[in-house]
């Protein structure tokens, strides 16, 4: 039986029905408004990372071609004058050194890289102009107007990076700088024959014989039964996920380019008259501290994620 409400009663349903309906209503605007505000929140996000990336992606592409401009311009003053007879050796690396980056540059260039490896086409491409500009330097084509005061040039520096290595080695580094003046006759050389044992023993240190034949059996060996100098690059940059044979070649013809310059000055095979000016010799550190730099980045092992 059907029964009969009073027109009290049925008001109070209708206004029931009324409030239910406008409560259903209210959490239903409510649950859109904050879907919503989610899809838009994420838009944003995505939006954010996309603007930041194309900015960092631009800046990177700003850098590449601004340094690959210092190297045209370097290589052009370089071949622009007549061949000069002396420093013939650091000459032909450096030569060696600025087809292999181009080479693997180019090669990199219509694939897609990891950021590891192409942070090290990266310093090497530093690396590259830092060679032309130390050669067109010896050539008395250097930039005077940025000669730093004596003081300046043998001021410390690479603390940081070779902090990890010992005291010994930061000693050496020291008094590497030290020999650095004008005054002195042999500055070159001494600071040479101290750069390079920095150099070797940041190498030798962080890829050992043992370490290097264990990860990698088959790896290219030395007359002396020694993992080769390549072997260790190979076996230091496989650490940080770099396997292209061209990047390795690089970083060998780098290190290959930074050792003949001490061989050229330890051997008095540079033909060089007199004592090194401040340009020459802010040069020469220039040279070698980007190199060591280059190394530290290349032995540190990159942290796991």
């Amino acid at each position: 039986m059907v029964r009969k409400l009073t027109p009290s009663q049925f008001r109070a349903a209708v206004q029931k029905a009324e409030r239910d309906q406008k409560r259903a209503i209210d959490n239903y605007n409510r649950e859109a408004r904050k879907y919503n505000a989610g899809v838009k929140n994420a838009l944003n996000d995505y939006n954010r990372e996309v603007r930041t990336y194309n900015s960092k992606a631009r800046a990177h592409n700003r850098q590449v071609e601004n340094q690959r401009q210092r190297i045209n311009q370097e290589v052009a003053r370089l071949n622009a004058r007549p061949a000069s007879a002396t420093f013939t050796t650091v000459r032909a690396s450096t030569a060696t050194l600025v087809q292999t980056y181009s080479t693997v540059e180019s090669n990199l260039a219509s694939h897609s890289v990891s950021p590891a490896a192409q942070r090290f086409v990266d310093l090497a491409s530093d690396e590259t102009a830092n060679s032309v500009y130390l050669v067109n330097a010896l050539d008395g084509d250097g930039a005077r107007d940025e000669d730093p005061t004596e003081d300046e040039l043998r001021a410390p520096s690479m603390a940081t990076e070779l902090a990890a290595f010992g005291q010994d080695l930061a000693s050496r580094w020291t008094g590497a700088l030290y020999a650095l003046s004008p005054h002195n006759p042999d500055a070159a050389r001494h600071f040479c024959t101290s750069a390079r044992e920095v150099i070797i023993a940041i190498l030798d240190g962080s890829a050992s014989d043992v370490d290097v034949k264990r990860e990698e059996p088959g790896c290219e060996m030395t007359d002396r039964g020694a993992p080769t100098r390549r072997a260790k690059i190979s076996y230091l940059l496989r650490r940080h996920g770099v396997t292209n044979d061209g990047i390795t070649r690089l970083v060998d013809e780098d290190v290959a380019n930074v050792l003949s310059l001490f061989r050229t000055f330890n051997d008095g095979t540079h033909g060089h008259a007199g004592r090194f000016t401040i340009t020459e010799l802010s040069a020469i550190r220039n040279r070698v501290e980007s190199a060591i730099g280059f190394m530290h980045q290349l032995v540190t092992a990159p942290v796991a994620s």
